[in-house]
């Protein structure tokens, strides 16, 4: 048998690794011939060191890479399957794109997954872009978990559509429900609850069936309590809750606090230019009009000789339990004139 190149082997010819003369033939035809790398690999090789910062091994230097927990994987997938949003800061990059770490775990976001994307073609050029981003936080999404590969691929272009998507609530978040939580912060209008999925707000209207001045007078942070959810809102992603619908209205059932010609010593709540609010028995609060104070000293009167505090005794006139309403009344001496008066905790009932 003659090869191309001329040259010549008798027919039943072996070679040393035991192949006849046709299958070292089919080999030869198959298996290409060496060919050494030209010198532009040998200087991309060289060049890929300025375009890499970040932490990296020295020369011919194995680093191992670090152990990382299952639960941390396990973590990453979570926030990866509830669209998370992630606030990471750059600290490297390469010739593809970004270099940051969450929990000793090297995440990577190519270039075409920034919102700057395109950049230039020109290694110099991109690289001076890249330098930008060193030290910068980043808000990102997971988009992609490798374990194996010991990195996490993150998107910043993903975001919006991340904040768009549908997040698996679980069955409980509903309205009715009653949870517990973790108050996170107090404010003048509320106080915000962390209740496991998200944050939900306690309205300063739904802390007591009483007065509430401030919501730090009931709530602080740290504080576990417990709480009716009212509504749940998926697209904004809020919750509002309720501290006071956990016990019973005492409006509901206000004749058994409370009743017409009872006397009455309750607390100054509000002083208003029409009379004063003051707080009776329960969180239930009546008006003592201004038609009802001696003396003609108007509104101004009102307010240099009642204060929030001051206890004062009162008459129940009027009680209308529909809207929220008792009219109360001074007492007078001739009040105290042939009653027979029974006590019954702060309320005296009076009969005359």
């Amino acid at each position: 048998m003659v090869f191309l190149n001329g040259t010549t082997f008798p027919n039943g010819t072996t070679f040393p690794n035991g192949a006849t003369m046709a299958q070292h033939f089919r080999m030869a035809r198959y298996i290409p011939s060496y060919n050494p790398p030209c010198e532009g690999y040998w200087q991309t090789i060289l060049d890929d060191g300025p375009m890499s910062i970040g932490e990296s091994p020295g020369l011919w230097e194995w680093v191992e890479p670090p152990l990382i927990p299952e639960s941390v994987w396990e973590e990453a997938l979570q926030l990866q399957e509830k669209h998370q949003i992630m606030e990471l800061v750059v600290d490297g990059l390469n010739r593809g794109g970004l270099i940051l770490h969450w929990k000793g775990i090297e995440c990577f976001v190519p270039a075409s997954h920034l919102i700057a994307y395109p950049f230039p073609a020109d290694p110099i050029a991109r690289e001076i872009q890249f330098q930008d981003y060193i030290g910068k936080a980043l808000r990102l999404c997971i988009i992609e978990v490798e374990p194996i590969r010991n990195r996490i691929l993150l998107s910043e272009r993903q975001v919006a559509e991340c904040e768009l998507a549908e997040p698996d609530w679980p069955g409980w978040l509903c309205s009715g429900h009653v949870c517990e939580g973790l108050v996170t912060s107090v404010r003048p209008f509320g106080a915000f609850v962390d209740i496991g999925p998200l944050e939900g707000m306690i309205h300063i209207s739904e802390i007591s069936w009483g007065r509430v001045r401030h919501p730090c007078d009931f709530l602080e942070p740290g504080q576990k309590v417990e709480v009716l959810i009212l509504n749940v809102d998926p697209d904004n992603q809020r919750v509002a809750l309720s501290l006071k619908r956990l016990t019973p209205n005492p409006w509901d059932k206000v004749e058994n606090y409370i009743q017409t010609g009872d006397v009455v010593t309750g607390t100054v709540v509000s002083v208003e230019r029409f009379g004063i609010f003051m707080e009776l028995v329960n969180g239930l609060e009546g008006l003592l009009h201004i038609s009802e104070l001696d003396g003609d000293e108007g509104s101004r009167g009102i307010h240099r000789r009642y204060e929030v505090g001051q206890q004062i005794c009162v008459r129940v006139l009027d009680i209308v339990p529909d809207e929220h309403r008792i009219a109360l009344g001074m007492m007078k001496s001739s009040d105290f004139v042939d009653k027979d008066f029974v006590r019954k905790g702060s309320v005296t009932h009076a009969t005359v």
